[in-house]
């Protein structure tokens, strides 16, 4: 290395400082990177050159390499600022316009048709428009998938029709208690009962 090794960036990681290390190459500056696990030119670090990893050029390129390393650290906090800010508007939202009961206000129930799992706030994933018009996907945590929400046609909570939708079938009612089966069932039993009850006594007085 010409000249006195002098630190121009620190970087928050390896892929960082290699990156950097490769623009200086470019602009045909020799740089290294180094940190407690790497030697320079077969010897050991100076005091202090330990943790996060640093990019090195040699003391007559230093002032170049420190105006590449600016540029470099601002074009990376705002690709990096960047990426976060998508990355949150990527993220699943709530639905402002979900649709409520016009009689109780209670917002309608869906249904995620990829795994069968219902409810009344599935997040926002995205709205698209198309020549059919407009389309809502909502975002199911179960799944973790984008769906078209099948909408219920009664509201849960007073019973309102929509008119169009899933249909739930009512619980099965238990069979009414008819008295009349009843009895005859129990004189059959009776009959049944005095009918053995018989033949066994006339059985054991032929015995007997």
């Amino acid at each position: 290395m010409s000249g006195e090794p002098t630190v121009i960036f620190s970087a928050a990681n390896a892929q960082q400082a290699y990156l950097l290390k490769g623009l200086l190459e470019e602009r045909g500056i020799a740089a290294w990177v180094v940190n407690d696990a790497i030697q320079i030119a077969g010897g050991d670090l100076p005091d202090g050159w330990t943790g996060a990893p640093r990019v090195v050029v040699g003391l007559q390129d230093a002032d170049e390499g420190r105006r590449v390393a600016e540029e470099f650290d601002r074009k990376t906090s705002h690709e990096t600022q960047g990426d976060d800010e998508a990355a949150a508007e990527a993220d699943p939202k709530e639905w402002p316009d979900w649709p409520l009961c016009p009689s109780c206000q209670e917002p309608r129930s869906a249904l995620c048709p990829i795994c069968g799992i219902a409810a009344n706030n599935f997040p926002l994933a995205d709205i698209q428009e198309s020549s059919d018009g407009t389309r809502v996907l909502l975002f199911c945590a179960a799944c973790d998938d984008h769906f078209l929400p099948e909408w219920y046609r009664l509201c849960p909570r007073c019973g309102y029709d929509y008119g169009g939708g899933i249909e739930v079938d009512p619980p099965r009612q238990p069979p009414e208690f008819n008295l009349r089966n009843t009895l005859v069932i129990a004189a059959l039993v009776a009959g049944l009962l005095a009918f053995l009850t018989y033949f066994l006594w006339l059985f054991a007085g032929r015995a007997s």
